[in-house]
């Protein structure tokens, strides 16, 4: 790849690296966890947190909580076979949960084991969804890969309707089911839910595409689910309870898969056939950290398949040694970063550390970008590196207006200059960045007027697409200032 590099006041190097983003592009993947594993949305570019946190909450406060919630995980540890006992604990800090340790864990043990036997896994889907045919297939158990996503909403729909009480982790798993964020706050959480005007509020097109292109095939998940529902006799018996239809318990269970399902593969790389879908009880409490860079914030632990046939378990290991009261996380990979890919697939926009000039550029500069117009194109930058192309587009510009010749001599041999990069289009770039950075603060009266009218779900939503705005901006600023910084040095 292409690019050219300078060099920092500090001698610290700044990139400007080919990035630009092709358009329109899809993201309907997700990786759910740090290497070698990997997890896969089918319909949506796949949740969670404000921070690096789940969007997760109770209802209650304090110590209270925190004993309920540590009486349930051990409940449900012992019951799903889980281990080792005793050594994990699910706690509420600062309105948001996660899993923490009760004692010191050295490198490479183990820190939770969860049997594949205790999972929702997407290839035991209930009878109910497997003996419907499909269009293409008129066998009842026709098995196709692709629909993972919906044969483990199925799963969950069976949970929660306690349509099948006959697996010996029934109770277990209905206990686990009722810990489950609200509905109604995880799905403000998700931009696939949101009106087109609150995407927009995010100012962020590959947000707005990303949410355009698994609005439809989502669509298609639920009435695929519904269907086969509706086939059911006396499924109104069923639902009598429910206060919600068919669609929106559908459309619910699919917002739990997309939160909380991974793809396991074994540790020593063996690809499963087909790839196993599933979502683990307790393993899907452990929050996100970057393995991009060390300190806080950063992934402590990883996670693979281990055992064979029937003894298989999903088991998460710690990739460093880990203190008692430390929390566990996990990286969640390529889907949750950059922030946008995050908000659209997790539901929440990371707190990412934006690399200062001392930071080695290769760790973590993919973490934080920002999207930038310019000249009608669009472009990734960071705080380190800036597109070749863009650095080409705003020189030519630069070349038109002083020198039309050059110019000209440019678009005819466009590799003799692409390595130019002088003071004056450095700091126009800035100016332009900055520009674009402070566009992204600027609050319109309308939505200062609006925002004590709002709901809580509303709320939601609009603190969501504020902070990713936030966050653009602060990338787009640190651009700026490295630019300034390399003009300086060149000027001198």
């Amino acid at each position: 790849m292409a690019f050219v590099s300078y060099t920092c006041s500090n001698n610290a190097v700044l990139q400007i690296d080919n990035v630009k983003e092709q358009f329109p592009k899809a993201r309907p993947s997700r990786y759910y966890g740090a290497p070698p594993l990997t997890s896969t949305a089918s319909f949506i570019s796949a949740p969670r947190m404000s921070g690096n946190h789940h969007i997760e909450s109770t209802h209650h406060a304090g110590s209270t909580c925190n004993l309920h919630i540590e009486n349930t995980i051990e409940n449900l540890v012992r019951t799903l076979d889980v281990s080792p006992i005793d050594l994990i604990s699910l706690e509420h800090q600062k309105g948001e949960r996660g899993i923490f340790l009760k004692r010191n864990v050295r490198k490479n043990n183990i820190i939770l084991r969860v049997p594949l036997s205790s999972c929702i896994r997407d290839d035991h889907p209930p009878l109910w969804y497997t003996n419907v045919p499909t269009e293409n297939d008129d066998s009842p158990h026709h098995y196709d890969p692709s629909e993972w996503a919906s044969r483990i909403a199925a799963s969950l729909i069976d949970l929660e309707l306690a349509m099948s009480k006959d697996t010996v982790t029934y109770e277990a798993k209905k206990q686990w089911l009722a810990m489950m964020p609200d509905p109604k706050i995880l799905r403000a959480s998700l931009p696939i839910h949101w009106p087109e005007e609150m995407v927009s509020k995010a100012k962020c097109t590959a947000l707005e595409i990303s949410t355009d292109s698994s609005f439809f095939s989502r669509a298609a998940a639920i009435a695929n689910i519904s269907e086969r529902l509706r086939s059911i006799d006396k499924i109104d018996e069923f639902l009598k309870d429910k206060m919600v239809d068919i669609d929106t318990l559908c459309s619910n269970a699919l917002d739990l898969v997309q939160t909380r399902s991974c793809r396991v593969e074994s540790i020593d790389g063996i690809q499963l056939c087909p790839p196993l879908r599933v979502i683990a009880p307790i393993f899907d409490f452990i929050n996100h950290g970057s393995s991009k860079y060390d300190g806080y914030g950063s992934t402590n632990a990883f996670f693979g398949l281990e055992g064979e046939d029937f003894d298989q378990a999903l088991v998460v290991r710690a990739k460093r040694d880990i203190e008692i009261g430390q929390e566990v996380l996990i990286d969640y990979g390529d889907s949750a970063r950059p922030a946008w890919r995050c908000l659209a697939n997790y539901g929440f926009v990371p707190n990412y550390r934006i690399l200062g000039p001392d930071d080695d550029v290769c760790d973590g500069a993919d973490e934080c970008v920002a999207e930038l117009f310019y000249n009608g194109c669009r472009y990734e930058v960071s705080s380190h590196t800036i597109p070749t192309e863009l650095v080409e587009a705003a020189h030519a510009i630069f070349l038109e207006e002083e020198e039309g010749v050059r110019a000209f001599e440019m678009a005819v041999n466009p590799e003799e200059t692409s390595d130019v990069f002088p003071s004056e289009v450095a700091l126009r770039l800035a100016k332009r960045i900055s520009d674009a950075a402070f566009d992204l603060v600027i609050e319109h009266s309308e939505d200062k007027d609006n925002s004590n009218n709002r709901s809580q779900i509303e709320s939601i939503a609009a603190q969501l697409a504020k902070a990713l705005r936030w966050s653009q901006h602060q990338v787009l600023l640190a651009c700026a200032l490295g630019l300034r910084d390399y003009a300086a040095r060149e000027i001198k």
